[in-house]
């Protein structure tokens, strides 16, 4: 088994425990899920790009995609709830609580998608690939990776360059987080400080951009519950976690301008 291959086969074991694990509903365990199919989406690019079992590719991605969608709804809750938590404000139940309103149905919704996945048939899609990467020459995994992180980094510039404020930041992330999963990839196939340090910007990058979505999501949460109560004290106290969550968010925004413009935009 070369190194490439035991990469890729440590990424499914790890999917495989945590599919088990988030049955549980807990929020970790359904976090570390969602990590891990960003995860094997993103380095089945790289499969793709050698051109092989592009079939199976396909069904394991279509075997995903239901998971990550349900799982998101409930993550949603999580974070949104852990935010609001953190301000520590006298009188914030009834948010909590309006915030976490839809979590038994997307709880329920989660545990019908996780009972009907089909393991066996998700395991012996995993062992063709397994099968077809320990044909790929490691010697050519280096120019397909750094093909795809440079049209990941296209994209980024195209749509930093198209933006007149945040309304692309969730997508930005999504490419940075491909980038970040091939260079995960590159770091435990080659031993290159360069390709470290690239890492560790990607990662602080992605991780601000990671922050400042949870907050996007929480304020327009926010904002509809602002819109939709007749209470005015309950009003007041939504404003207040609204203006303290959007001060963090602008701040978060500042944070990724400067990475971008010191890291990325520097020629």
């Amino acid at each position: 088994m070369n190194k490439l291959n035991s990469f890729y086969k440590d990424r499914f074991n790890s999917f495989l425990i945590h599919l088990s694990k988030a049955k549980g509903l807990k929020k970790e365990d359904v976090h570390k899920l969602r990590v891990d199919i960003k995860n094997i989406r993103s380095l089945l690019l790289l499969v793709d790009a050698f051109e092989i079992e592009g079939e199976t590719v396909g069904k394991i991605l279509k075997q995903l995609q239901s998971i990550f969608k349900y799982s998101g709804r409930l993550r949603s809750i999580h974070v949104s709830r852990s935010l609001v938590e953190n301000y520590e404000l006298k009188g914030e139940k009834p948010i909590v609580t309006n915030l976490e309103d839809p979590r038994s149905k997307y709880e329920d919704e989660l545990s019908k998608r996780l009972g009907k996945f089909k393991i066996l048939k998700f395991q012996k899609r995993v062992d063709v690939l397994n099968e077809a990467l320990q044909l790929v020459n490691i010697d050519n995994v280096r120019e397909k990776a750094d093909r795809i992180i440079l049209d990941e980094l296209d994209l980024i510039y195209k749509l930093w360059a198209s933006s007149r404020g945040e309304e692309y930041y969730h997508d930005i992330r999504k490419f940075f987080k491909i980038i970040k999963s091939i260079l995960h990839l590159l770091t435990n196939l080659i031993d290159d400080e360069k390709l470290k340090s690239e890492l560790s910007i990607v990662n602080e990058t992605e991780t601000i951009l990671g922050n400042w979505h949870d907050r996007d999501v929480l304020d327009k949460k926010l904002s509809k519950m602002q819109s939709t109560s007749p209470n005015s004290e309950f009003k007041s106290l939504v404003r207040e976690i609204k203006n303290r969550n959007r001060s963090e968010k602008n701040n978060l925004s500042k944070e990724f301008k400067k990475k971008m413009l010191t890291h990325f935009l520097k020629h």
